[in-house]
């Protein structure tokens, strides 16, 4: 990004490079305040009660600015004059856009409403069964266990990937339809002995992870070469399960781990709201900063009235 300045009586305001420079005119010029763009919460153009039209730097942490002046809350003002507004406005409209794209994160989240089923002869249909049974290897023996899989699972829990697979003990052998959902690891049998299904709750799964190939070590059963498999772990049993479509199975693993995530992240106790003794030590450093001239009148009273509403009733 190319470097632009703006000229005040008071300052010289600096923009480029990733960084916000504030300088003192003269020949000296001695740098007032230096950071990255990262480092800032935000830049505003504002008009104070005296008609005097400044530039607000805030900063995102309680850096000191370099005259020693802690900027915590505090913003920096530079004073501009009054034909320089127009040029001031597209510095902080450019220093704010390039502080909002290094704040930007995209992030891909799904959608884990659990959707509403629709009824038909065959019984209900739920959306997010047919979304991941497509994603999977094709199986014309697994439509009864598809079936089956839109009765059992939850109004409260949302299927996230299937796969074919065959499980191995201490599960009981044979192939069937493996299911992760947000609640829990389903497997449905398919062929044509007699049918069963198993669940485990995702609460008491560990971890999963994918093994490929032969036998790791005497006595443990493992993947034969050519097929892929999942091991989930609870902390005392390990389920074994291998299937031919490796892309399927490693989507399972993925969906088995991510739920177990999304139970411990749900299951996490938010921040505690702030208790008297902590407000009122604000409330002091508030004061104390007043008196210093640090905080004006008007973020006086703004902040004050920030700490009585969050005091307990």
């Amino acid at each position: 990004m190319d470097i632009v300045e703006l000229r005040t009586p008071t300052a010289i305001l600096r923009h480029g490079g990733g960084r916000l420079v504030v300088l003192r005119p003269g020949t000296d010029g001695e740098r007032v305040l230096d950071v990255p763009v990262t480092d800032l919460l935000k830049v505003r153009l504002n008009r104070r009660a005296d008609d005097a039209v400044v530039i607000e730097i805030y900063l995102r942490y309680p850096t000191p600015v370099l005259t020693g002046v802690p900027a915590d809350r505090t913003p920096l003002p530079v004073l501009i004059a009054e034909h320089d507004v127009p040029a001031a406005n597209e510095i902080v409209d450019r220093i704010n856009g390039q502080i909002l794209d290094s704040q930007r994160i995209d992030v891909a989240a799904p959608d884990l409403a659990p959707p509403t089923p629709t009824w038909g002869k065959s019984g209900p249909t739920r959306a997010d069964v047919e979304r991941a049974v497509r994603r999977m290897a094709p199986k014309r023996e697994a439509k009864s266990a598809i079936t089956a899989l839109n009765r059992y699972v939850t109004a409260d829990e949302y299927v996230l990937e299937t796969a074919i697979a065959a499980a191995h003990p201490p599960t009981d052998g044979g192939p069937g339809l493996l299911a992760a959902t947000t609640g829990r690891l389903l497997f449905i049998s398919i062929g044509t002995g007699s049918r069963y299904a198993h669940e485990l709750p995702m609460p008491a799964v560990l971890w999963a992870r994918t093994t490929e190939g032969a036998t790791t070590a005497p006595g443990e059963i493992g993947a034969i070469r050519g097929e892929s498999g999942i091991d989930v772990h609870d902390g005392n049993v390990t389920l074994h399960f291998t299937g031919t479509d490796r892309a399927d199975i490693e989507r399972v693993t993925c969906a088995v781990n991510f739920a177990v995530r999304l139970d411990s992240a749900d299951g996490v106790a938010g921040p505690a709201d702030p208790g008297v003794a902590q407000l009122y030590s604000e409330w002091e450093l508030l004061v104390e900063r007043h008196s210093l001239g640090m905080v004006d009148d008007t973020q006086f009273q703004r902040y004050g009235r920030g700490i009585l509403r969050s005091l307990p009733s």
